[in-house]
């Protein structure tokens, strides 16, 4: 057989162009990340999650050797955020920073949704918050304690305005449980993110407030608001003296927000590791976990697999219950 050169040139040619499209996808996770990392925050500015996102990713970001925009992306309920980065390149430069409401809740309250848990994959935690049931300091109710407040809310049931943060988010199912497990009923009203409720809280414009923690503390240190009940299971550090939900008539009552990141579905697991890095070292900094706790947040750390683990975990805890309509959003 006659070895014919210009026929094994090409051929050469052919292949070694193979070889380099094979190679520059590993090439490029390998130097991930090259220009910046755009996070996306489903809620507007001033909430729990933005305040957590950009503690956690500035500190990333010295890490990474590149920075990480935040951006937010509020409505509906976080799935107008969350849809965003679902149908965006899968390669690490969209991340979503979110908690299980988008992923989870959303898609049984509002069936329309398109954006549910199995669109994404997991990239690690950032922290746990617990809700705080809050009236203005200077409310015209007189209301001292948590005793207080749902002795009021029984005598005229539905009167008492309380807002939220949105329906179906972890807030808002938090007072739809103290409603059940206390037999009370309120004018549940729905606000798009922490911040312009708090503002009408702070203003008498509504009567209470259930929120995160960490979006209201500065509030309730400075006096402007009064922390009636915390939904964690145990009492917060940020606020020693102020019961948990379980301490004051339901043992074990327990409502928290998790919050973690997320890439597109088939984002590849080298470019998820290397944020799962950098997420690591950032909650390892003295510095971010003082800032973080000061507001009442808890950091979790936690590896790829756990952070899905957990999500998943919340999952089936929540979706018999809201299957069930005991979240039925109004």
């Amino acid at each position: 057989m006659k070895f014919h050169y210009r026929a094994a040139l090409a051929l050469g040619f052919v292949l070694s162009a193979q070889t380099a499209l094979l190679a520059a996808p590993a090439a490029a996770q390998q130097n991930y990340p090259e220009r910046p990392v755009r996070v996306v925050v489903p809620y507007p500015p001033g909430g729990n999650l933005d305040i957590t996102t950009r503690t956690i990713t500035a500190a990333m970001a010295r890490h990474l050797k590149q920075s990480m925009v935040v951006e937010n992306l509020g409505g509906a309920g976080g799935s107008i955020g969350a849809g965003t980065v679902a149908r965006s390149a899968p390669d690490g430069y969209t991340v979503l920073s979110t908690t299980i409401v988008p992923l989870v809740v959303n898609p049984v309250l509002m069936p329309g949704t398109q954006v549910k848990l199995d669109d994404f994959e997991p990239v690690g935690m950032l922290a746990v918050v617990p809700s705080v049931l809050e009236v203005n300091a200077k409310n015209s109710q007189g209301i001292a304690d948590f005793k207080g407040f749902i002795e009021n809310a029984r005598k005229d049931p539905g009167a008492v305005a309380l807002s939220h943060s949105g329906n179906g988010t972890t807030n808002h199912i938090a007072a739809l449980l103290i409603e059940r497990d206390f037999d009370v009923s309120f004018n549940a009203i729905p606000y798009r993110g922490s911040a312009p409720a708090l503002a009408d809280l702070l203003g008498n414009q509504v009567d209470a407030m259930i929120d995160q923690l960490n979006s209201s503390l500065p509030q309730i240190k400075s006096g402007g608001l009064k922390a009636l009940a915390v939904t964690s299971a145990e009492r917060v550090p940020a606020l020693p003296d102020v019961p948990t939900v379980a301490e004051l008539g339901k043992p074990g009552f327990e409502m928290v927000t998790y919050s973690a990141l997320m890439t597109p579905k088939g984002t590849p697991l080298a470019v998820r590791q290397a944020l799962n890095e950098a997420l690591a070292k950032a909650v390892a900094d003295p510095e971010v976990r003082r800032q973080l706790e000061s507001t009442g947040a808890q950091v979790v750390p936690a590896t790829i697999e756990q952070a899905g683990q957990l999500f998943e975990r919340e999952q089936a805890k929540l979706r018999p219950l809201l299957d069930a309509g005991v979240f039925d959003p109004r």
